[in-house]
């Protein structure tokens, strides 16, 4: 049992979820203070992500086993929900039970970032249940991403949110305030079209299904083609943010770090790519991206800590 539900939480998006909001933090920490207290900080600020993307899975397995929109034919990993391992009652309380430890993880990082001021810790936990919500919504209830609007959602939460706010809640923990930076929107963005990428893929590889059962993902709406060129689309919007970022902030010389650490992202997608109306081809690729993303995240914060400690 206990493994069933560690295939459920899906361990292989967490790394991705959790460099997200790493990459916010490490920004934070280049301009505000590397402490013991804000590193505790940082600590809470990703093991909350992380839960969010726990129950964003939770939510989106619940959602398809409730419709039975995965049939025979699903090209990717069959869950313990879709088999019986654990039924659909079970999942609903686990989901319950990672959202009171989303929430408890969450409001111990706010605490210790903002302190007793109301009103930032208003507009946070605001931000924070609109998270769960949209984590929550994915595949259940208004089911956004049936409807072609999970690209979106995943742009906002899984980049803007995750990187712009990690950084707000370091820098404030550092007692530098709330002032944001270049680097951060366009990073915020970055790994916002990185998350949705990752989506893309997953869709690409079920569009047949998703055509069949209603599920009208972009994949689903958009001709082979169109889906392929929005993928490339995508990791051009990755790749010039980044490097953006770097020259607008950062070391010129730098960029060739960035541009290295985009290498597997830039083979995987073109792999998907090539083999765009193959979705068998295209499951292996999920992970790739995946990986590619939080490859190129890690590599920004090795940039972060070669200016803080040489340049800064």
């Amino acid at each position: 049992m206990f493994h069933d539900w560690i295939d459920e939480a899906r361990p292989q998006t967490l790394l991705l979820g959790s460099t997200n909001c790493a990459l916010g933090c490490a920004l934070g920490f280049y301009y505000g203070e590397v402490t013991l207290y804000t590193v505790i900080t940082a600590f809470f600020v990703v093991v909350t992500g992380v839960l969010l993307q726990v129950v964003s899975n939770f939510a989106n397995d619940y959602g398809d086993a409730y419709a039975k929109s995965d049939g025979e034919k699903r090209l990717g990993p069959i869950r313990a929900v879709m088999t019986g391992a654990i039924s659909l009652s079970q999942l609903r309380k686990g989901m319950a039970t990672v959202i009171l430890l989303c929430v408890l993880s969450g409001l111990i990082a706010l605490f210790l970032a903002v302190g007793n001021n109301i009103q930032v810790l208003a507009w946070f936990v605001f931000l924070g249940a609109l998270s769960i919500l949209a984590a929550l919504f994915y595949t259940m209830g208004f089911a956004y991403g049936r409807k072609g609007l999970g690209d979106l959602f995943v742009l906002v939460f899984f980049g803007c949110v995750a990187v712009i706010g990690s950084q707000l809640l370091i820098t404030s923990a550092s007692g530098g305030g709330f002032d944001m930076y270049p680097d951060t929107f366009l990073l915020a963005f970055s790994a916002g079209c990185g998350s949705v990428m990752v989506l893309h893929v997953n869709a690409m590889r079920d569009v047949d299904e998703d055509r069949l059962s209603g599920k009208r993902t972009l994949a689903a709406r958009m001709s082979y083609k169109a889906s392929a060129g929005y993928l490339l689309g995508l990791f051009t919007a990755v790749t010039l943010t980044s490097c953006a970022a770097c020259f607008y902030s950062h070391k010129g010389w730098e960029i060739f770090i960035l541009l290295f650490s985009l290498v597997p992202l830039l083979t995987s997608t073109i792999r998907a790519v090539k083999n765009v109306r193959d979705g068998a081809k295209i499951a292996p690729e999920l992970k790739f991206t995946s990986l590619g993303c939080s490859i190129h995240h890690i590599a920004w914060m090795v940039v972060l800590v070669v200016d803080y400690w040489v340049y800064y």
